[in-house]
């Protein structure tokens, strides 16, 4: 079978149903129509015939300059494409997200085609000399003759509901905006070697975008994703507008019908920039980053490049920080802060850092944007191509992140006061010694897991006390069955369990009184906790010292009465050395972190669990530890101290 690659399955883990979206809007803010009726409106894109022309001779003569060896590593993917055998996708594996909640089967079947067609293009381009055209033409007619391109876990919002699409309601989801995508850059590459196949191919993808994006676009203000019904947004939106706006800027001729769906992409996607938090943290998590502000700095550059720079964000600050949020979640390498449904290890978008880069002339996104496409493409005789649209950026990108320093920032201290969100480490500009994640806010944030007051350590950039994340993907996930998902319960958190109750989902349960100061941050975690709990405080201080590589995490807590164990719960995937009491060593090479606490006060257990998710194994292996202390007394109030230290071998 034709491998779709580890971008396939990391789109699977991110176009999940909304989730508890229920942040504030500020409403007044508009940035992006304002400046859009600013620079004039409709006249903005008054030369777009010519920014196409200039655009598709760019692509043209990158592709012409490409070293031979790129270019044969291109040919060579494309010829492995052109002996794929297409997968059917028939209707009884549609049906079986209704039937058994599996949505693997069919989104692997449908993610294979497009990879494949974007292998075949990419191969065209790079010198097929129409050789790939006829199993182009095989993909596309498939594509094209596909009963739908909504996945069958987002069907639902059709009248009809779950089960086969109605052929009377065409549903614009991610991945039909994702499927448009991939079709409109075909055939803006290749418009005129499709009509030397047949004018019917062109004629064909003209009436399917028109179809199944253009008229329910513009005759439908009630997609959830849209905001045009209130609500909160999340990665949804900006994914889909900017998928859509790509089309309007690249396949639409009709030039009133243009103006409308660039005028309507830019006045919904200002409901997910309302919605952002000013400090630009991503409640999403960095693994979700690359579809939420990865796609706003896309949006924004479609818009500025494609008015011949008359539209500019460049100096909101905003926009910026949403930005910058993406080096301040960075722990080392592919490692990245993973609360909530993120995952621990992420390569976001390369070029969406660079962008952004680019746009504020920020030296710290550049140089990230250039490690990062490092880090995802040592070899630069191959250009990554997980999807059309991400080939072309990988493309136009290729030489400026060749010649940039590839550097990560390592900033020392990042704290998000809006999102709730804290990053430290020991030593700024170096992933060694000891770094430190934590987060109050509330369990309502989008894909929200019960995690207030968690937190997460590394050392020298492994992990050591960890978010164990999210696995993959199925109807439970975003169901009223949740929370019956062990990795999504405060248990399996870096979070106490209270009078044996665990906190609850929703917006009052939450953090209180959270404050920041210098090297410690401190709050009061009861309120995110159900009254059986009987708990009126519980004060979680952690106190970070850089130079002593520690960690000092103190809880407070006094109940109304005392019912059952009240546990502190730590997550590991590395197997714990107990042999000494009071203290609990987690050994990693050369490095190892010292938990000591104190044995009188305390019982100890280490349970083991067992990883077998496709998306948690390849991060933990095939197990992780949950290491659980629980006081000996039943007093109604307490406190405790562990200390977290590095311990050089």
């Amino acid at each position: 079978m034709y491998s779709t690659k580890a971008f396939l399955f990391s789109l699977l883990l991110l176009f999940a149903a909304p989730w508890n979206r229920a942040r504030g809007q500020d409403k007044t803010r508009n940035f992006l129509y304002k400046e859009y009726q600013r620079a004039g409106a409709e006249k903005t894109f008054a030369d777009l015939p010519n920014f196409r022309e200039q655009k598709l001779a760019a692509i043209s003569n990158v592709i012409k300059s490409l070293p031979p060896a790129v270019k044969a590593s291109l040919l060579e993917a494309a010829d492995k494409a052109a002996r794929f055998t297409w997968p059917s996708l028939t209707a009884s594996v549609y049906l079986q997200y209704r039937d058994n909640g599996n949505r693997i089967n069919y989104e692997d079947a449908q993610f294979q085609r497009r990879k494949v067609l974007s292998d075949l293009v990419a191969g065209e381009l790079a010198g097929g000399n129409g050789k790939y055209m006829p199993q182009i033409v095989n993909g596309l007619w498939l594509m094209l003759e596909e009963s739908t391109w909504v996945l069958p876990a987002h069907i639902g919002v059709q009248k009809a509901g779950s089960g086969l699409p109605d052929p009377a309601e065409p549903i614009v989801d991610l991945f039909a905006g994702e499927t448009a995508s991939t079709i409109s850059w075909t055939q803006f590459l290749l418009r005129k070697e499709l009509d030397k196949v047949s004018p019917m191919v062109n004629k064909r993808i003209d009436f399917e975008l028109q179809q199944r994006i253009i008229q329910p676009f513009l005759a439908r203000n009630d997609f959830w994703w849209m905001g045009f019904k209130g609500g909160q947004m999340n990665n949804w939106n900006i994914w889909i507008n900017t998928n859509i706006l790509q089309v309007a800027l690249l396949n639409i001729n009709d030039e009133a019908t243009r103006n409308k769906v660039i005028d309507k992409t830019i006045r919904s996607a200002d409901f997910f920039l309302n919605g952002y938090p000013a400090d630009g943290g991503c409640d999403e998590g960095p693994s979700y980053w690359g579809h939420a502000g990865g796609k706003l700095i896309e949006f924004v550059n479609w818009l500025h490049i494609a008015s011949g720079a008359r539209l500019s964000w460049a100096d909101n600050e905003l926009v910026h920080r949403i930005g910058s949020y993406i080096y301040k979640m960075h722990v080392d390498s592919n490692r990245f802060v993973n609360f909530a449904d993120a995952s621990a290890r992420t390569i976001p978008p390369p070029h969406a850092v660079y962008l952004f880069g680019t746009q504020f002339r920020d030296s710290l996104l550049l140089n990230f944007g250039a490690y990062l496409a490092k880090l995802e493409n040592p070899d630069s005789n191959s250009i990554k191509n997980p999807s059309l649209a991400f080939f072309i950026y990988n493309l136009e990108n290729r030489s400026a992140w060749l010649s940039t320093p590839a550097r990560a920032p390592f900033t020392a201290v990042n704290w998000l006061p809006d999102l709730q969100v804290l990053s430290m480490r020991s030593k700024a500009g170096t992933p060694e010694g000891l770094f430190f994640a934590a987060q109050g806010g509330h369990n309502a944030e989008s894909h929200n897991h019960n995690d207030v007051g968690n937190f997460v350590l590394y050392m020298n950039g492994k992990p050591a006390i960890i978010d164990v994340g999210v696995g993959t993907y199925t109807k439970q996930t975003f169901s009223a069955d949740r929370y019956k998902l062990w990795f999504m319960q405060s248990q399996w958190h870096n979070c106490p369990t209270v009078n044996g109750v665990q906190q609850q989902a929703g917006r009052q349960f939450r953090a209180k009184d959270v404050n920041f100061s210098k090297n410690q941050l401190s709050m009061d975690i009861a309120a995110a906790y159900p009254s059986t709990a009987a708990v009126k405080q519980w004060k979680r201080t952690f106190t970070f010292n850089g130079s002593h590589e520690s960690l000092q995490l103190d809880d407070q807590w006094e109940l109304t009465e005392y019912k059952a164990p009240t546990v502190l719960h730590f997550m590991t995937a590395i197997d714990p050395d107990t042999s000494q009491a009071g203290k609990i060593v987690l050994r990693d090479a050369s490095v190892a972190l010292q938990m000591s606490y104190n044995a009188t006060d305390y019982v100890l257990q280490v349970e083991r669990q067992e990883v077998a998710d496709r998306r948690l194994s390849p991060v933990w292996g095939d197990h992780v530890n949950r290491i659980t202390l629980q006081p000996k007394s039943q007093a109604v109030k307490g406190k405790s101290r562990i200390l977290f230290e590095i311990k050089k071998k």
